[in-house]
């Protein structure tokens, strides 16, 4: 099963999103805390494609894909902004040695989804892509 939404980059939709996708998740038969870690991730990679796009002030919507397939579920978030990947930030450190907002949400990602990938879209923005294995 695939569903896709897009929502206007505005932190207000985040919150609709993790609610329809920890139903999903649940319809799916993931377990309670799997849901709880998947809604974590969802609301970060959201919040990272909705803060892109307030940067830049662009009003592109936010793309968000769910992909159910029989072991694992994907979830796809796409902005339109002209951002780069935490793997491509240069200097992850601020001036006093703490990681950069990006490094540590990835940081974040990873501790919560089997799989977290990064890729640039063409014409600028980025796809984040998690896959939960269940």
């Amino acid at each position: 099963m695939t569903v896709e939404l897009e929502i206007p980059p505005r932190s207000a939709y985040v919150g609709v999103v993790r609610l329809t996708l920890s139903l999903l998740a649940r319809a799916a038969g993931l377990d309670a805390g799997s849901v709880e870690g998947l809604k974590i991730a969802v609301s970060e990679a959201c919040t990272n494609a909705v803060l892109a796009g307030e940067e830049i002030g662009s009003d592109a919507p936010v793309g968000i894909t769910w992909i159910e397939n029989d072991d694992s579920l994907l979830i796809e978030i796409e902005d339109r902004s002209s951002r780069s990947s935490p793997e491509d930030i240069k200097d992850p450190y601020d001036s006093q040695g703490f990681s950069s907002r990006l490094v540590m949400s990835s940081a974040l990602l990873q501790s919560l989804v089997d799989e977290c990938e990064y890729s640039q879209l063409p014409g600028g923005g980025l796809l984040t892509r998690l896959v939960v294995r269940h």
